[in-house]
């Protein structure tokens, strides 16, 4: 009896000198396991910082050599000189709210904002040049294109009428014109049950922009969204009643062309008459009626129109494809365009595209707010073309 008692109490002992044991060495293997994660995460987290410390040099001097080694690479790569760059960081951060980033600068920001404007860059493309993330080039492009909107209010000028003492031969016969109107198309990519809407007459996608230039191609109002199907006078009429539209004072007028009405505010030219004369023949026939006269001086000062979208498109050209932003950013993304090459036009002394630059500044009373065609209006454009008539004669 005493003999089996003592096999017991052994057994007892020894199960627990084994359990013991294990438990010894289920601690050592988690303490193993662990030390080599923490020495693991360790490892990674310096190889992190050395690739952020080798990497920062790069970003710093791919920057340097775009927006401080000369104004012929800025202006290849952002469609500014570096004067020009460094006020709009400036503007932007003090108004637009764009700020530092803890590893990423304004400037930095802003150089791959317009870079994606002008060029059409892809993130993946951005993303290389600049080495940083995709998710760090979007972050950037959405905050650049905040703050550029939010200049609205300073970088869309005003129009100032032409006086009655003007004495440039270009304007002098439109006293009271406030510079010029028309659509632009700006192919765009939808979902295909919208496709139909925005499919222009010649089956292009894309959506109807409506542009108003003053007579120095400053952009004064800007009205993006409308389908490519909707037509120009649709498109007007909704600007001049909307709360925040196109506002034209009593006495003044734009310039449109033949697809809009001759109305109040609205002059267009005569149509069946020709246009551009120098089209018809090759020596540049002289007017044969007061109607052709009134079109020829017409259509060289609408062409201010004209001129402000293509050297809106000639510099930014994500405009001149379709992109695969939403529908609503685009939009924003042509407002912002819009915006930059009106600074762009104040700030630089030369423009490669333009030399021209001049900004206007006007207060706008009493405003319209309905387009129909007018016999008065009719009647002074009558009266408008014979003066011309009659001078060209005497």
């Amino acid at each position: 009896m005493d003999l089996q008692h003592l096999l017991t109490t052994e057994y007892i002992i020894l199960e627990e000198i084994m359990c013991q044991q294990l438990l010894v060495v289920l601690i050592w293997l988690f303490m193993a396991i662990h030390g080599h994660s923490l020495r693991r995460r360790y490892r990674n987290g310096r190889d992190i910082r050395y690739r952020m410390s080798a990497r920062i040099p790069k970003n710093i001097s791919h920057l340097n050599c775009i927006i401080n080694d000369s104004d012929s690479v800025c202006i290849d790569k952002l469609r500014m000189d570096r004067n020009v760059f460094h006020n709009l960081v400036l503007l932007t951060k003090d108004i637009g709210g764009l700020t530092d980033g803890k590893y990423m600068s304004s400037s930095e920001k802003l150089a791959m904002f317009l870079n994606i404007l002008a060029y059409h860059e892809k993130n993946r493309s951005i993303k290389v040049d600049y080495i940083r993330s995709g998710w760090s080039v979007s972050q950037a492009f959405n905050e650049c294109l905040r703050a550029i909107l939010k200049l609205t209010p300073l970088l869309l000028v005003n129009s100032k009428s032409v006086l009655e003492d003007e004495i440039e031969d270009r304007w002098k016969w439109f006293k009271g014109c406030l510079g010029a109107l028309d659509g632009t198309y700006v192919h765009i990519r939808v979902p295909s049950e919208y496709k139909p809407r925005y499919r222009t007459r010649k089956g292009d996608i894309a959506t109807n922009v409506l542009g108003v230039c003053d007579r120095y191609l400053n952009f004064t109002y800007v009205l993006s969204g409308w389908e490519g199907s909707a037509v120009d006078g649709r498109v007007l009429q909704d600007a001049i009643v909307r709360r925040n539209g196109l506002k034209i004072p009593e006495g003044n007028y734009y310039l449109c062309d033949g697809g809009y009405t001759n109305g109040k505010c609205f002059l267009s030219p005569y149509r069946g008459y020709r246009y551009w004369l120098r089209n018809w023949q090759c020596d540049n026939p002289p007017p044969r009626c007061r109607e052709e006269l009134f079109n020829t001086k017409y259509a060289r000062d609408r062409n201010v129109i004209e001129r402000a979208f293509g050297l809106l498109k000639g510099h930014w050209g994500i405009l001149r494809s379709s992109s695969w932003y939403s529908v609503k950013d685009y939009n924003r993304i042509i407002s912002a365009c819009c915006l930059i090459h009106n600074f762009i036009r104040r700030e630089m002394d030369v423009d490669p595209l333009d030399i021209d630059m001049e900004e206007q500044v006007e207060n706008q009373p009493e405003h319209i707010d309905v387009v129909e065609s007018s016999e008065e209006w009719t009647t002074w454009r009558d009266e408008l073309s014979q003066s011309m008539w009659n001078a060209r004669s005497n």
